[in-house]
This record gives structure tokens, sequence and C-alpha cells, in this order.
């Protein structure tokens, strides 16, 4: 593992011998779904308040009637609720998210599946740049580039990283894929990986 303070290599659940911080025995990260929910339904509230000030001069009754009358009040609906809409898919597909990193292996539970390599077990790390179509949350998957959170701002959005293990049981090989904007602190994530296995080889 590493130290959170100095990021000195220490076993887990020890105490760093540079800054005396304790190290954990196991980093626990979530995906992003309650975030991207929360910011866009914030985003549909702020959209919701402009609309209000804009119409504010007038009656909001006679507005909403003459919205009504011109077929745009289900247009004005619909872009009101669509950041709501695209907030709950992101929420059902990363809601189950949770990567857990200890100092003998990395474990991933989601909605597709649960995986496992141990450290011990890898034979390959890569990186990859992808398209946003090519990733699990699919072409949506580029808002992530505006709504991620401050701490992974300056993070690569279209970047993929997968670990490749031993066989499994058919004959394949074990892989835990990583794909931008469904975890919270991906940079963090990412220190641990290298700190078992080196860094990534460029595909």
């Amino acid at each position: 593992m590493l130290c959170p303070e100095c990021r000195r290599r220490c076993p887990g659940g020890s105490v760093c011998s540079r800054c005396g911080e304790p190290v954990p025995e196991r980093e626990t990260f979530a995906g992003q779904g309650g975030h991207y929910l929360r910011v866009l339904f914030g985003l549909s509230i702020v959209m919701l308040g402009v609309a209000g000030l804009v119409a504010a001069p007038r009656d909001l009754g006679s507005v909403a009637a003459e919205l009504y009358v011109t077929g745009w009040l289900w247009v004005v609906a619909l872009v009101l609720l669509l950041p709501n809409v695209i907030g709950l898919y992101y929420w059902f597909m990363l809601h189950e998210e949770e990567i857990v990193v200890t100092d003998e292996q990395i474990e991933r539970r989601s909605r597709w599946g649960d995986e496992q390599i141990r450290w011990d077990e890898v034979t390959g790390y890569y990186q990859r740049s992808i398209l946003f179509r090519q990733t699990r949350l699919g072409r949506i998957a580029w808002l992530s580039r505006v709504f991620r959170k401050r701490s992974t701002i300056l993070e690569p959005a279209n970047l993929t990283y997968e670990l490749v293990g031993s066989l499994d049981g058919m004959g394949g090989r074990r892989r835990l894929r990583l794909d931008p904007g469904t975890i919270g602190d991906m940079a963090w994530l990412l220190a641990l990986i290298e700190e078992h296995v080196g860094p990534p080889t460029m595909e």
C-alpha cells in the first residue's frame, strides 16, 4: 500500500516510517453515480430558476398557457427533465460500482459482474485511448469530462486501464477494466495499482 500523506510504500495496516501517519489495510473506491445524479439534479434546478426569472415579469399561469397553446410547453418540460434522466442513468449504471485494493489483490464489484485479480497473478497492465462509445457507459460517457469531481478534473477523460491476470476456468485471462468517468478518485487508484505492478504499457 501507499501512505496517503507522503505516498511512501508501506505495508497496509502499519504506520508510515517517514510521516507517522497510519496506512490503511484496504482502500475502497466508489462509483460516481451519486455524484453525477446530484450535479445534474442541481443543473435542472438552476435551469428551472432561470426559467422562472425569465417569466417573472409576467403571470406564470399565462406564460404556461401560452406555451401549451403553441406546443412549446412539452419542449421546455423535456429540457428541464433531461438532466434528471441522464443523472438517473448514471446512477443506475454506477451505484453498485466499488473497487477494493489491498496488499494482496484488487477486487471490483459492479452491475457488470464481480472481478478479482491477485497482484502476483497480474501478467499485464495496459493503458488505452478509446472512443467514448466503446466504454461501458456508452456514448453518454463524454459528459464525464464536464461533470467529474474537482479532484479528477485534470485527468484525461478518454483513457481506459486494463489489468490482465491468470487463466480463468474458461480458458481465458482474468481481466479488470477501469473505464473513464466511473471512479471518483482515479488518480489515487492508479497510484496504488502502479505501486504493485508498475506503470501501464501504452497501447
